[in-house]
């Protein structure tokens, strides 16, 4: 997630302040309440619009804050996809089944294999796992979207209704500077 500052509110926030030295530091800080509210928002989206639990989602993301030397704020998110244990599961006898965008269970569906079910030990103890063919040992542990997939489409506005929120974003920042720049005058 990436949003720039305008060159026209940097020249604003300037010539506002007569004195260029101030301007960087007021800009920080404007980016970085944006920034720390655009968090919020990716976070609130993921407990409207997904069933992972939280400390499994945050422990993915994270907020990169601007200083007065690098104006910008980027939040990053990075991991491969978590088990689907980490989702809202349940694992009856007719089959497991999973809720991971809060539309309620729904049945795994058993392609190619058997139902799906919950390993009983060893390496796949506690997964929720399912048979891939006939042979016993072709057993494939069921994973959900990573969190940098479920961050993508929280600030596309394809889950966790909130809508895009680029013009959000964009609108606090500009909001953020003017009240910046209201503070000094």
């Amino acid at each position: 997630m990436y949003v720039e500052v305008d060159q026209a509110d940097i020249r604003r926030i300037t010539k506002a302040l007569h004195n260029a030295e101030k301007a960087p530091q007021k800009l920080k800080n404007a980016i970085n309440r944006t920034a720390t509210q655009a968090m919020k928002m990716v976070k609130a989206g993921r407990s409207a619009g997904y069933t992972v639990k939280a400390g499994r989602f945050n422990q993915d993301i994270k907020l990169y804050r601007a200083s007065a030397g690098r104006l910008d704020a980027t939040i990053k998110s990075h991991g491969r996809p978590p088990t689907i244990k980490s989702f809202k599961t349940s694992a009856p006898k007719s089959g497991g089944r999973a809720d991971i965008v809060k539309t309620g269970l729904k049945q795994i569906a058993p392609r190619g294999g058997g139902k799906a079910f919950i390993g009983p030990g060893g390496k796949i103890a506690g997964l929720m796992v399912k048979r891939e063919g006939k042979a016993r040992d072709s057993i494939k542990v069921l994973h959900g979207p990573s969190v940098p997939k479920m961050v993508e489409k929280i600030y596309k506005g394809e889950r966790g209704g909130q809508g895009d929120m680029e013009s959000k974003v964009r609108e606090r920042l500009h909001k953020e500077i003017m009240a910046e720049v209201a503070k000094l005058l």
